[in-house]
């Protein structure tokens, strides 16, 4: 018996030692694995850190290879995979994990995120409300979980949520906005604007609130309600910047047009108000007064009271700037653009603005100036070049006038401003007595443009003073009176006629310029004098001469026609 007993005593102790062996061998390779596991996961950390995320997705997915149910790994390969944009991949992990590891909250607002990205609503809905089971109170689920409903249509939970946190927190306005948004979907208008209004009896100080209450009355066109509100801004604030220029609308929409331009005057008196809705504002009240005399005057009021009121900002003073040159107040005009220019000097289109409001107003001394400065500042830009020359030219300086448009020339790629030029250049050059280099820059011109009359009339009037290529400036000055008879091109045809002999055909032509002059320039006057005594007609010449004396012809050359020594001496 005691022999039986030791034996089973010995077998038993074989068979414990042998299962305790066991398990204690399975809890290290449980160990082993486990270890494994986080070593992996932890290199993986590092990759991320470093922004190596293909190398961090490697190692993630190896630590799932050692252990399939390492959840973390699961939510940083959903995370990364949603950076990459793989949206099916971050879903697929996300979901695993959640499997997993449901009460971990990081999770399922993750899995909730990828949920929306993915349209399905209801999923993400679920997951909420099993957050909520464990913080019924948190108002952050309450009010997303409110939007989720919403976006279904379901404005009877969604308004649920909101009623939640409401009763937790108060009345705020954010679940107020979502209330007037959930009622205005339900078209429930009087509910809404009551949301509203609720709002601004808890803030009474806020004029936001009530701005927007007045905004809702007048959509719906309930313009008496919106008044009272839009009142109290101004009782509140009566330095709000924007409710004179809202009142304003409001009683213009009422055809009230006296009260409206009251408030719209204090508006901008309002130094609070930005200046870009005053000039949006004044811009459509100007563009209205084409055709009303009253609105004009005070769209210039208002721009004198903008000016004023911000006297030290460059759009002030262009808006009225270019209130004035619309109206052809050029010298007005200017003195508001050199303004602008004195503080803001980089914007070209002022500066033609100013240019052309100078060469308007003959301001020649200020026009050299400021189209040097503006050559200077925008040497590609060739409108400067152009007025530059003319007030140079106004001014005597021909020497200059040539410097400016030779150097504008490179700037040029407009035809017509390039036929300009070249005419210009033509009459500069001849005025300083370079006439090759004038002719040439007529025959530039009229490449351009071949029946420019005013420069077939020079050029060829040109060459009939010189004697020179006589039956050229003859064909130019006929084309010049076919493209237009002016006194002044029937004169200079009538005059290269006389030059060439044909006397009869010049007195013609002659004729006809003094008919079509008043009065007659001294110039035509002396020439049909001449072609007179040519045709022996001396008496009658002598009159011409007489009047060409008269009308402020060079006096010393006339009386030499007139006393018959002038033709013995170019004899």
């Amino acid at each position: 018996m005691i022999n039986i007993t030791r034996s089973l005593t010995a077998f038993l102790l074989l068979i414990f030692l042998s299962i305790f062996t066991a398990e204690a061998e399975a809890q290290d390779d449980k160990d082993t694995k486990d270890s494994r596991a986080m070593n992996t996961f932890l290199d993986a950390e590092k990759y991320k850190m470093l922004e190596n995320y293909p190398e961090a997705v490697k190692l993630y997915e190896k630590t799932l290879e050692i252990d399939s149910e390492y959840d973390p790994a699961m939510f940083q390969l959903a995370r990364l995979y949603l950076y990459d944009q793989k949206f099916n991949e971050a879903l697929f992990w996300m979901e695993k994990a959640h499997k997993i590891d449901p009460k971990n909250k990081w999770y399922s607002l993750l899995l909730i995120d990828l949920y929306r990205n993915n349209y399905q609503i209801a999923d993400a809905i679920s997951i909420y409300r099993k957050l909520l089971e464990e913080e019924p109170n948190n108002t952050e689920y309450l009010l997303s979980l409110s939007g989720l409903y919403h976006s279904l249509d379901d404005y009877e939970n969604a308004m649920i949520c909101i009623d939640k946190i409401e009763k937790l927190n108060g009345i705020s306005e954010s679940t107020s906005f979502q209330k007037r948004n959930l009622y205005m979907q339900e078209n429930n208008f009087n509910k809404a604007v009551d949301v509203m209004i609720e709002l601004s009896e808890t803030y009474p100080q806020e004029e936001k609130y009530c701005s927007m209450i007045a905004e809702m009355y007048m959509q719906q066109k309930q313009t008496e309600k919106a008044l009272p509100w839009y009142e109290k801004v101004l009782e509140i604030n009566p330095n709000n910047p924007y409710i004179q220029i809202t009142l304003a609308d409001y009683y213009a929409k009422q055809n009230d047009l006296e009260k409206a331009y009251e408030y719209l005057k204090e508006g901008y008196s309002n130094s609070n108000l930005d200046i870009d809705t005053k000039v949006r504002v004044l811009m459509s009240y100007f563009e209205a007064s084409n055709s009303n005399t009253l609105l004009k005057s005070r769209a210039f009021e208002l721009a004198e009271i903008l000016v004023e009121t911000h006297p030290n900002e460059a759009k002030s003073h262009a808006i009225y700037g270019d209130l004035l040159f619309r109206d052809s107040l050029f010298v007005e005009a200017s003195q508001e653009f050199i303004r602008v220019i004195e503080i803001d000097s980089t914007r070209y289109p002022v500066w033609e603005q100013l240019l052309y409001s100078l060469s308007m107003t003959n301001s020649d001394t200020l026009l050299a100036n400021y189209s040097d400065r503006a050559i200077a500042q925008f040497p590609q830009m060739e409108f400067p070049y152009y007025v530059g020359a003319i007030a140079q030219y106004r001014l005597g300086e021909v020497e200059r006038v040539i410097e400016i448009i030779e150097q504008g020339l490179y700037f040029v790629s407009n035809e017509q401003l390039l036929e300009q030029f070249y005419m210009f250049l033509g009459d500069a050059y001849h005025e300083n007595k370079q006439n090759d280099k004038a002719y040439e820059a007529y025959e530039n011109c009229l490449k351009i443009n071949p029946n420019n009359s005013f420069v077939l009339n020079n050029y060829a009037y040109y060459l009939s003073i010189e004697d020179r290529d006589l039956q050229k400036a003859e064909k130019m000055a006929a084309k010049a009176i076919e493209t237009d008879p002016n006194s002044n091109n029937l004169d200079t045809y009538g005059w290269v006629l006389y030059k060439l002999g044909k006397y009869t055909e010049a007195q013609k032509y002659i004729e006809q310029s003094i008919d079509e002059s008043d009065p007659p320039s001294p110039e035509v006057l002396e020439h049909m004098g001449d072609i007179l005594h040519q045709l022996d007609q001396k008496s009658k010449a002598k009159s011409f001469w007489r009047k060409a004396k008269k009308a402020g012809g060079d006096q010393l050359v006339l009386d030499k026609k007139i006393n018959s020594t002038y033709w013995d001496e170019t004899d």
